[in-house]
């Protein structure tokens, strides 16, 4: 399968240089203000793996606007081949803003490339540098329909939409779609003829909840008539890694989601009420503001004889738990069971959550704790670990000085607070 890497960067150097307007004849002339002369050198580089031909780095239509202190225009250049050798500004702070094109909520053949270079001080007698880096900052979509969907159906199309507008990836649609922020939602209709020549409509659909500008979002069509399943792979192409978020058909995407994005913040490794192999659980938190779907994602203990996919539909809602359990009677609340695959080992062990990448192996971490490490409790019998509720920054969670034993009693009489918030640690 074509997995496309998208990497786009671009570097604006500005190179301010600042000479004295003024002479010994007229430095008493209060009403003169000394200026510098403003050497504008910018040098866009934009490196794009063309998606079929059809991204394209157009640095001629970026412009150039610089701004004083106060937040006005004081140079505004529609186009870079406008920008003159040198430009006259008077000593004071700015700070200049590139860009190219326009933001749409969703068009084709729209990417939208800014950069801000912060403030910087043009002084009489002196050089200023300054830097800019234009990176992208809207959403990329593009749409790969599977040998599958190619035979078995007579037409096809996927339809993406925002708060904002909608682009159709017809059948032989090529070009990338590029979307403001906020969710995607997904939706393709399949055509066929059934086997008593009417025409039937399979339609799947799917949502990104949480995309994060600046990437590119390649989604796979794949559905077969053999037995009626369809399924939608989202592949987040970014420079350095993989992600793939399967959205079954009727549920909803993972997709977007980031290293921080869920919290691990509760574990009951050794119950005392209930056997280990009924009582273990584990509570993770949603960190975002955002609802997630755990489908298909990853539970890992340490190696890949202890890994298990999430393979049905949980959502949490923002600033809300789960509870992933060995049985469904190890709490009153148990949002999904992950049965025997998963051993919590009374000695400590690392626990993480992960996408689920190409193949369930090299997807990339969300959340990970190792409870076994220096600082963390090593003997609550009958006591879940909990992370103080405090604590919302991932790697703070990794640190066993954030952890203590919980003293609430939940349903089974062991202690611990499955699907609510835990108790404050004390010092």
């Amino acid at each position: 399968m074509k997995k496309l890497n998208l990497i786009v960067f671009g570097a604006i150097m500005l190179s301010f240089t600042s000479l004295i307007l003024f002479t010994c004849s007229n430095k008493n002339n209060s009403e003169n203000v000394p200026e510098g002369s403003l050497t504008l050198n910018v040098g866009i580089t934009v490196s794009v793996f063309d998606v079929y031909n059809s991204l394209k780095a157009a640095t001629a239509n970026f412009s150039v606007i610089i701004f004083n202190a106060s937040d006005e225009v004081v140079v505004d250049y529609a186009h870079l081949s406008d920008v003159p050798d040198s430009i006259d500004l008077p000593a004071g702070n700015y700070y200049a803003i590139v860009s190219s094109g326009n933001n749409p909520d969703a068009a084709f053949e729209e990417p939208y490339y800014m950069g801000n270079s912060g403030y910087f001080t043009i002084t009489p007698g002196q050089t200023t540098a300054a830097n800019i880096t234009c990176a992208l900052t809207n959403i990329m979509v593009t749409v790969i329909y599977s040998n599958n969907v190619k035979s078995s159906y007579s037409s096809y199309s996927t339809n993406i939409s925002n708060s904002g507008g909608e682009l159709l990836f017809a059948e032989n649609e090529t070009r990338a779609g590029f979307f403001n922020t906020g969710p995607l939602h997904i939706e393709s209709s399949l055509e066929y003829t059934d086997r008593n020549g009417d025409l039937q409509t399979k339609t799947l659909t799917g949502d990104i909840q949480d995309p994060q500008t600046g990437k590119h979002y390649e989604i796979h069509i794949d559905a077969a008539l053999t037995n009626g399943n369809g399924i939608i792979n989202v592949f987040l192409n970014d420079t350095a890694e993989t992600e793939v978020v399967n959205i079954n058909e009727g549920g909803q995407s993972s997709g977007g989601l980031g290293y921080g994005d869920l919290l691990i913040t509760e574990i009951m490794y050794d119950p005392d009420s209930l056997n280990d192999s009924y009582g273990e659980w584990i509570e993770l938190y949603n960190n975002t503001s955002n609802a997630i779907n755990l489908k298909n994602l990853i539970i890992r203990r340490d190696s890949a004889a202890n890994v298990h996919q999430i393979n049905s539909d949980v959502i949490i809602t923002s600033g809300s738990y789960a509870v992933l359990a060995k049985t469904d009677s190890a709490a009153d609340q148990v949002d999904y069971v992950y049965g025997s695959a998963i051993n919590l080992t009374n000695s400590g062990a690392d626990l993480s959550l992960s996408t689920y990448g190409t193949d369930g192996t090299d997807g990339m971490v969300i959340c990970e704790v190792d409870y076994g490490a220096d600082g963390f409790i090593t003997t609550p019998h009958g006591k879940s670990l909990q992370l103080d509720p405090s604590v919302t920054d991932v790697d703070a969670a990794k640190l066993g000085t954030n952890w203590c034993v919980s003293t609430a009693v939940y349903s089974t009489g062991d202690n611990g607070t499955p699907g609510a918030a835990n108790t404050n640690c004390t010092p």
